[in-house]
């Protein structure tokens, strides 16, 4: 995991800055010999970043550096397919004038990516989860395994309450960063409403910590930065940040290599503006054990939510399990919003900086 810690400051600093539209970053970078086509676990490359972010002056770096145009990422699209998803249309003129396509075509600007029921198929499939909406499956589409999450009946069969989840789920689709998992797509025709993610075959963040126990300090910090990488981008995200309002361990995943993903945003709300404090969730919603105070009171809210639950999970990681175990949840929870409790931290376990 050290080496791991190390390897983030290494080449991959060129995703980051051709992420942030750090022109000089990324100078630098290529300047080590880093390959312009440097590509990270989900074969995303800088000018898949850069096009992402709206990065024009990036973009046409990586260009003169030879990047290339029509590099395919996991999902099977290309610099193109992105910069059209998020509407940079000056970054879209440059791909094409370089000879870029967009093989994903239409489908990567449609409300909501459907798949044909007859691609999947469901009879027999492996029940491997149960999620905040339904169950959750072991598929094959397209020759990939993948997840596919079932939604409840109640949900399902309500058009208002379905109209919003799909508002969501569309929201989802737009996501494109290594610490978010992938949503693929809704399967049309279908008497359930099913939607299909990326299958992470290494589990959750509470598997890991229930077979492993705590982790040491590097693991620990590496965990937390893919965690923290992952929330950023949705608390960056433009126009309206998204809070997640349920983030706990059984929603982080681990890919093939290690590295965390945050997943199921179905709790999530666009904030109406950067900062903007409005929405009020009701207490019952999300996990009691990783709610933020305001929200168990119902109180209006902002991204801060998910900062608590954050600095939960981080403790737990150090703990090897939540703290207050034998306690009901929503017993620590109304604790933490009532009487303003909050878990120890021993010296003997968290390091000064970790405390303060």
């Amino acid at each position: 995991m050290q080496q791991q810690m190390i390897d983030l400051e290494g080449p991959y600093r060129l995703l980051y800055c051709s992420s942030k539209g750090d022109k000089d970053g990324v100078i630098q970078e290529i300047e080590k010999g880093v390959s312009p086509n440097l590509a990270d676990y989900d074969k995303r490359t800088a000018l898949h970043l850069a096009s992402c972010e709206g990065c024009t002056e990036v973009v046409d770096l990586l260009l003169e550096q030879g990047a290339d145009v029509n590099s395919i990422d996991r999902w099977g699209r290309t610099p193109l397919s992105d910069a059209r998803i998020f509407g940079h249309e000056e970054i879209c003129k440059i791909l094409e004038g370089r000879g870029g396509t967009d093989p994903v075509g239409l489908d990567s600007q449609s409300p909501c990516y459907e798949i044909d029921h007859t691609e999947v198929e469901m009879d027999g499939a492996t029940l491997i989860g149960e999620g905040a909406y339904g169950e959750v499956y072991l598929v094959k589409w397209r020759g990939t395994e993948v997840a596919a999450k079932t939604i409840r009946s109640s949900i399902a069969s309500n058009f208002r309450v379905k109209a919003t989840f799909m508002k969501e789920l569309a929201l989802w689709q737009r996501l494109r960063h290594p610490n978010i998992v992938q949503f693929l797509g809704v399967l049309k025709h279908s008497e359930r409403l099913i939607f299909l993610t990326e299958y992470l075959r290494n589990g959750s963040l509470y598997d890991i910590l229930k077979k492993k126990g705590r982790f040491d300090p590097p693991t620990t910090v590496a965990y937390a930065l893919d965690i923290a990488r992952g929330m950023n981008y949705l608390h960056e995200h433009k126009p309206h940040a998204i809070i997640h309002r349920d983030l706990t361990p059984r929603n982080v995943l681990q890919d093939e290599a290690g590295h965390l993903k945050v997943t199921d945003f179905g709790l999530s709300k666009i904030a109406q503006e950067k900062g903007a404090y409005g929405y009020k969730m009701t207490g019952g919603t999300g996990s009691f054990r990783y709610m933020a105070p305001e929200v168990y009171r119902r109180e209006a809210y902002g991204k801060s939510v998910d900062v608590f639950s954050f600095a939960l999970i981080v403790h737990e990681m150090f703990q090897g399990g939540p703290s207050n175990k034998a306690e009901p949840p929503e017993e620590v929870a109304d604790r933490r919003a009532y009487e303003d409790s909050r878990p120890s931290l021993s010296s003997f376990i968290y390091p000064e900086d970790f405390k303060t």
